[in-house]
């Protein structure tokens, strides 16, 4: 916390600030990621690509060419109200803020909150953006930050102008609109220590001269005071004992650490396991059968099949359906059987657009660093984000943003590249996203 001594007078959000000589230009301070980002924390914001023409779109989700630059997000006004939910809205200079959201987990003892993490004990480092709208030269302004919350710490508590104006100038062609800005990488640390938060907190952004103050940006920090845990089941189908399947090393790692822990959900492995069809005790089980003497099963008569195998014969099978209400663990089924072009595939009950607690992860998707999170995002409720017809929250065109329910190809004609520019960093869930999950039916919240 900062300390000023005096009475500072606030400037009205349209008013030009006057003075004795005193002055401050008109800038804002937005909150980024650091550009080696991994998921290693939730930080969601709207990018200038989502709400204004910038990029190229080649064809539309429905198949029609478009050739144009578009902006990626099909409403770009209920985007921008997502940003301003359950939080305070202000507008510098009569320009409307939409602030960055950043989620993490509390350091605390068991005493102070149960469900404590040293996750992020050593708090987050995050880059600060400079926009400028008038020229910055005068190097004795503070920007202050102040939190809302006393379990909320960013150190620095303040920084001067001239560490801004020393940095590298840049500029960018925002909606036909050159903007000058300055990026300082790594600039803060955030963490939250000693409590939960128990509601959304802000960290509030102000410029300081003289007896001159202007709030000029913020940064929404996600309550953290409930934590729930996703408990998943692995499961290795061994079609062929010579050639079982392998999932990444790392599988653990991404789940914890680097994808439902954006929505500060505790994701574990709590089985590990193999299921060995030929070990099914019934050779004359219809399902095990078809699936050995069938040679083009498709992959979601695949997914059924080792559904209803497993839920026959499965060692750790729950006590009724796994895709009853009542199940609270997640399904990852894992398997050396092959489906065409498809890594994984999930359940969606269309009756109700309720998604399954179970996924697959074929033969060729073992090695993807995402394919078992985004199948899993699915069983947390997440559909697609270029999903048409109402499931998603936000409509984006196919393989354009790092989301983990993005496609890493886009549809494109040839010869453009079909890769999504972010294809293999897509590590991504969106603000919208993490509440979705949390609300997800298979979750515990007393552990």
């Amino acid at each position: 916390m900062s300390i000023t001594f005096g009475k500072p007078r606030f400037v009205d959000e349209d008013e030009e600030p006057k003075g004795d000589g005193n002055s401050l230009p008109k800038f804002l301070v937005h909150f980024r990621r650091p550009d080696d980002y991994r998921g290693e924390f939730g930080f969601d914001w709207i990018r200038d690509e989502y709400i204004y023409p910038i990029v190229k779109v080649a064809i539309d989700n429905n198949g029609n060419p478009i050739n144009q630059l578009k902006p990626l997000c099909k409403d770009i006004q209920k985007l921008k109200n997502e940003y301003l939910k359950d939080t305070e809205h202000f507008s510098p200079y009569g320009i409307r803020y939409y602030p960055a959201w950043l989620s993490i987990f509390p350091f605390t003892t068991t005493k102070e909150f149960s469900y404590g993490s040293r996750m992020h004990k050593n708090g987050v480092n995050l880059n600060l953006e400079i926009e400028e709208i008038d020229a910055i030269t005068l190097e004795d302004i503070k920007i202050v930050f102040k939190s809302t919350n006393d379990f909320l710490k960013i150190t620095p508590s303040e920084i001067t102008a001239s560490e801004i104006i020393s940095s590298p100038k840049k500029t960018k062609n925002i909606g036909g609109v050159s903007k000058n800005y300055y990026i300082l990488k790594k600039k803060v640390n955030i963490k939250c220590i000693k409590g939960a938060l128990d509601k959304h907190e802000q960290i509030k952004v102000f410029a300081e001269r003289g007896d001159l103050k202007q709030q000029v940006g913020k940064l929404v920090v996600y309550k953290n005071n409930v934590i729930p845990k996703a408990e998943i089941v692995v499961v290795n189908v061994i079609k062929d004992p010579s050639n079982k399947a392998k999932l990444r090393n790392d599988y653990q790692f991404l789940f914890k650490y680097q994808s439902f822990n954006q929505a500060l959900i505790r994701a574990e492995v709590v089985v590990d396991t193999s299921f060995n069809l030929l070990e099914i005790p019934d050779d004359t089980d219809p399902d095990k059968y078809k699936l050995y003497n069938t040679p083009l099963l498709g992959a979601s008569e695949i997914r059924n099949i080792i559904l209803r195998l497993y839920e026959k014969y499965g060692k750790y099978k729950p006590v009724g359906n796994i895709d009853s209400n009542n199940n609270k663990r997640t399904y990852l089924f894992y398997t050396d059987i092959n489906s065409g072009g498809t890594n994984g595939i999930s359940f969606l009950n269309r009756m109700n657009n309720v998604w399954g607690n179970y996924c697959v992860i074929f033969n060729s998707g073992l090695n993807s660093e995402r394919t078992a999170i985004h199948e899993c995002g699915h069983s947390l409720s997440l559909p697609h984000i270029f999903q048409e017809g109402g499931l998603s929250e936000h409509v984006f065109y196919q393989g354009y943003t790092d989301n983990y329910m993005d496609y890493d190809w886009k549809k494109v004609s040839a010869p453009d590249s079909s890769d999504n520019d972010f294809k293999g960093k897509m590590y991504s869930f969106f603000k919208w996203q993490w509440e979705i999950m949390r609300r997800d039916r298979s979750l515990i919240f007393n552990y």
